[in-house]
């Protein structure tokens, strides 16, 4: 599993005290913000590696009060400026991108976190906020096995969401294929015309995407039976444990 993170160079925020008025009274408060994204590649070792400031330039970084009230933001990274805030309780909010950013085209990969509550009061005015930022969105991999190959017309799969905002084909001259979705209820649909007897196949299906999810759509022919496998699919969520699941396709009936 690799971790990387990096530090927001010292967010000072100004505590106002309650009973004083005069901005010669202000008591001043320094937090300073961890943000940590955890991406997971390996179950096995623990990478941590700092992100340069021109690495970390594009994260999103907000700040809220106890009300979910926005304080400040967002901005990215590089854009970040010291905030005056009053005595109270305060978190961070960071994200790579938007959920809109994460959706366009094929997508991206998404990390966002929220930090614990920062409570500043004239007693405690130097505090460091963490942010984890883990995967908040889902990958589905479309993959066309070489064994089916010549052997359909049109052979592709369409993707949406719930709501059918958003919609992507992959055919079969796409090879194999990463995008990123939103957590949803994923809906495919595999289709193509199966040229040995001018058959037409399809396939449409559901699957409950999370955030962390790793969908994969193999479709593949099964070369012994004559029975075409539409599609295998293999579900990583914990890169630790994949539930894989068959539903089988019989062109010649």
């Amino acid at each position: 599993m690799k971790r990387i993170f990096f530090s927001v160079m010292s967010i000072v925020l100004v505590a106002v005290s309650c009973n004083k008025i005069s901005e010669e009274h202000l008591e001043y408060g320094e937090i300073s913000v961890k943000l940590t994204d955890d991406v997971s590649v390996d179950v096995v070792s623990k990478v941590f590696t700092e992100l340069t400031p021109e690495e970390a330039a594009s994260y999103n970084v907000s700040i809220y009060d106890a009300g979910d009230v926005l304080q400040y933001g967002p901005v990215e990274y590089a854009s970040f400026q010291t905030q005056r805030l009053p005595v109270g309780t305060y978190y961070v909010v960071a994200e790579s991108c938007s959920e809109t950013e994460a959706e366009l085209g094929k997508g991206v990969l998404r990390l966002a976190g929220r930090s614990a509550d920062i409570v500043l009061s004239p007693e405690n005015l130097s505090q460091t906020a963490t942010v984890e930022c883990t995967v908040a969105n889902a990958m589905v991999t479309v993959d066309f096995d070489e064994s089916v190959e010549g052997r359909f017309t049109d052979l592709k799969v369409v993707l949406s969401n719930s709501d059918e905002s958003r919609t992507l084909t992959v055919n079969e001259s796409d090879g194999q294929t990463e995008m990123y979705f939103n957590p949803t209820t994923l809906r495919y649909v595999i289709s193509g015309t199966f040229t040995q007897n001018g058959k037409e196949v399809s396939v449409d299906k559901t699957q409950v995407l999370e955030a962390k999810s790793n969908l994969k759509l193999v479709v593949k022919v099964n070369l012994e039976n004559g029975q075409v496998s539409m599609p295998s699919i293999s579900i990583d969520t914990t890169l630790d444990t994949i539930n894989v699941v068959e539903e089988e396709f019989n062109p010649y009936i």
